[in-house]
């Protein structure tokens, strides 16, 4: 006589020792398509290059495969510092140490930076503390590789993954032009590079030769940052002698929170005088202004910005650091004023 549920349980047995198998081969299943999909990414970026900068597939090929994938940079572009609130941000980079160095970088360039306002319109005070948090005054200018960060953020990101490929040929093309070896550039975990951390694209049409030497440097020479960095603000659209931000101490509160957005002049400054500000900044009505709030130690702060404001985001687009640098440039001046 056949046992029906002997059989029954071999049947049962089968199918579930059939399903750990499956779940255990998924890993591997989706890590082996994770790097199929990885191989299809770069061999694309590869062909991309080939053709429209004419670089060698063989070099590419060889030059990616040095790469390295570097979780300290994915977990660096997850949780940036400008992503903390304004009253943490605000310490970490507005701070006594930053203000006397500031008055040091400011002194020993002093003649470089008046020729660059003078050239370009940008107060010194600005350029000052430009650098001073981008490199802490040029002395600390990244510790990744360019090529692993581009590599890293380009294919493995889980955002922005077509900017950093974008970011990685721009690289290339740069390195190729000043006849550097990529694999020996390095900047931040974002593919900033040099005293005023320029993104590729940036260096290669912004950066100009400040010191006449017949060259754009920004890795080694303090005056070509300060020009590029200059320039910069000025051909995105920085207005000479305009004011920049200020913070709006009237108004109610709730009609203040409904009408806080971005930081780019949106509205005009009689629109704004409309929910309560009553401030006078000395502005016409018709001034294109923006309104945006920052978490401050002691709640919410409103600010008023201008055009100049919205410039500096065009280097960081982030209304902390660019507020940050307004203040920190204000209080290297007022230092420096008072030696």
């Amino acid at each position: 006589m056949i046992n029906f549920s002997f059989l029954q349980f071999k049947r049962n047995l089968s199918i579930f020792l059939g399903l750990i198998a499956f779940i255990i081969s998924c890993p591997a299943i989706a890590h082996e398509n994770h790097d199929h999909d990885i191989d299809h990414k770069v061999s694309k970026f590869i062909d991309d290059m080939v053709t429209e900068h004419q670089f060698s597939e063989e070099y590419l090929r060889a030059l990616i495969g040095e790469a390295k994938k570097k979780d300290g940079i994915l977990n660096a572009f997850t949780k940036p510092a400008t992503s903390k609130p304004w009253s943490f941000f605000r310490k970490l980079y507005v701070t006594e140490w930053r203000e006397k160095e500031g008055v040091k970088f400011w002194n020993k360039h002093s003649e470089t930076l008046a020729r660059a306002e003078e050239v370009f319109g940008i107060p010194q005070d600005i350029i000052t503390a430009l650098i001073g948090i981008e490199t802490n005054y040029g002395t600390y200018t990244g510790e990744f590789r360019i090529l692993d960060a581009f590599y890293t953020l380009g294919f493995f990101g889980e955002r922005r993954n077509s900017y950093f490929l974008k970011e990685f040929g721009e690289f290339l093309v740069l390195a190729r032009e000043n006849n550097i070896s990529p694999e020996e550039i390095k900047g931040s975990f974002a593919g900033a590079i040099g005293i005023a951390q320029f993104m590729p694209s940036s260096y290669r049409e912004y950066a100009i030769d400040f010191d006449g030497d017949g060259k754009a440097d920004l890795e080694n020479s303090v005056a070509d940052a300060i020009g590029s960095a200059s320039n910069y603000l000025k051909r995105h659209g920085w207005k000479r002698g305009a004011p920049i931000v200020f913070q709006v101490n009237s108004g109610e509160p709730d009609q203040l929170a409904s009408a806080a957005g971005k930081s780019k002049p949106n509205r005009t400054y009689g629109q704004l005088k409309a929910f309560g500000v009553k401030e006078s900044y000395d502005l016409e009505d018709d001034v294109p202004v923006g309104l945006f709030e920052l978490e401050g130690e002691d709640g919410l702060e409103y600010w008023m910005s201008l055009k100049n404001f919205y410039v500096i985001t065009r280097y960081n687009p982030s209304n902390n650091y660019a507020l940050a640098m307004v203040q920190l440039a204000q209080k290297i001046k007022s230092l420096r004023n008072t030696q």
